[in-house]
């Protein structure tokens, strides 16, 4: 793995969304000024873009647009990386059309449910496969990236069936905590994203805050 941290990744990537915004209005940009509208610091920006090997101009700051290419060359693979994503209920079908086509070198190229109404047919411009034939797809479409949108029951055995047939990286949507631990594992990288969670977070805090009131 690289030994950039994933918090570095995240932040780039914010930083490329933020200028994207920017680049309509400004050609440069000072550290300070991204670091505003990112939520962070003019000297985390500053570390962060040393991965890059850019350097703004003195008394202007970054150019915008070659500071998006030098980030979009650093994040994004070399050739383009095949999605699929597994459960197309309400969220399933929410990601798909989210991210679909959102990214030009991350392709959603199938998705899978056990519901018969669902299989063999196209959601949101996507084919519909049956679970069951998920580890031959994920190899006939050289895939390297799973979404899992499924039931929580079903998590473990679906990252298994994913890590098996040769997936690279696995987005967890699911409230079930997955937790690799054998060699094959850990050469996968795990995103795990708990939507509940984070509703459960607000809900918290805003309680907290009403309190004080």
């Amino acid at each position: 793995m690289n030994s950039i941290s994933q918090r570095t990744v995240e932040r780039l990537s914010l930083y490329r969304r933020r200028l994207m915004i920017e680049l309509a209005e400004n050609d440069y940009i000072f550290s300070h000024q991204l670091a505003k509208i990112s939520n962070s610091t003019a000297a985390q920006v500053r570390r962060d873009l040393m991965h890059l090997g850019y350097t703004g101009v003195p008394r202007k700051g970054y150019q915008i647009k070659e500071l998006i290419r030098c980030i979009s060359l650093f994040l994004d693979p070399k050739d383009i990386e095949n999605v699929v994503i597994v459960g197309v209920g309400n969220l399933g079908k929410a990601l798909l059309t989210f991210f679909k086509g959102r990214r030009p070198k991350l392709s959603l190229v199938a998705c899978f449910d056990i519901d018969d109404d669902k299989v063999g047919t196209e959601i949101a411009g996507l084919p519909c496969f049956h679970l069951n034939e998920m580890p031959q797809k994920i190899k006939e479409l050289n895939v390297s990236i799973g979404i899992i949108s499924s039931t929580e029951i079903a998590t473990k055995a679906i990252a298994d069936m994913m890590m098996s047939a040769g997936i690279k990286s696995i987005i967890n949507f699911t409230c079930y905590p997955l937790n690799f631990s054998d060699a094959v594992a850990k050469n996968v990288f795990l995103e795990q994203i708990d939507i509940t969670a984070a509703f459960e977070k607000a809900a918290f805090f805003t309680k907290s805050h009403l309190k004080k009131l």
